[in-house]
């Protein structure tokens, strides 16, 4: 491969992978072509990208964007998933991918600053997704207060109830 085109290929995996906080090393070796088109469209479809490396020049590119520690999981034929909002999301896929397809492995990734291993991406994988969390943490937040507006209601209620009592009353004896 000529000078020029690895430095283009370096340069193009810097501006990518930069601005990408969430990714994951998988290995591929065994891959039937028809398979990792399915995947790769599956991915597309939920805005992650598959992309294979030359593990060399994915190396000098994650050293240039500050993350050496992934050049250790950079062995064997290498194709790196990343993009979306979600990691969680992005896990799942990819354990999911991993079962259909015995020859895709996980390798280890970067997710939010920090290195992870195989066990953490499957314990990410585990989680809820982002927007289910964002629901659950406002059904918590909202919780006490609907438990205290229904309080309120409950005592307004028999409030209303003890008047309409009061005022039956008044009706019946005529005053």
């Amino acid at each position: 491969m000529a000078n020029e085109l690895k430095e283009s290929i370096i340069k193009e995996m810097i501006t990518s992978y930069r601005n990408t906080s969430n990714y994951l090393v998988v290995g591929y070796q065994g891959i039937k072509a028809l398979e990792f088109d399915q995947l790769r469209k599956d991915l597309r479809k939920k805005k992650i990208c598959l992309e294979i490396v030359k593990n060399s020049l994915a190396g000098i590119a994650f050293k240039e964007i500050g993350v050496p520690e992934i050049i250790d999981i950079l062995k064997g034929p290498t194709a790196i998933i990343a993009g979306g909002d979600d990691p969680v999301l992005m896990a799942k896929e990819t354990i999911e991918w991993s079962k259909k397809i015995p020859f895709l492995s996980l390798k280890g990734g970067f997710v939010d600053g920090l290195m992870v291993s195989i066990g953490d991406i499957n314990n990410l994988a585990k989680l809820p997704s982002l927007p289910v969390l964002h629901v659950q943490i406002v059904t918590g937040i909202n919780a006490p207060i609907a438990g205290v507006a229904g309080a309120f209601n409950a005592v307004l209620r028999s409030l209303a109830t003890v008047f309409q009592a009061v005022k039956d009353k008044k009706e019946e004896s005529g005053v």
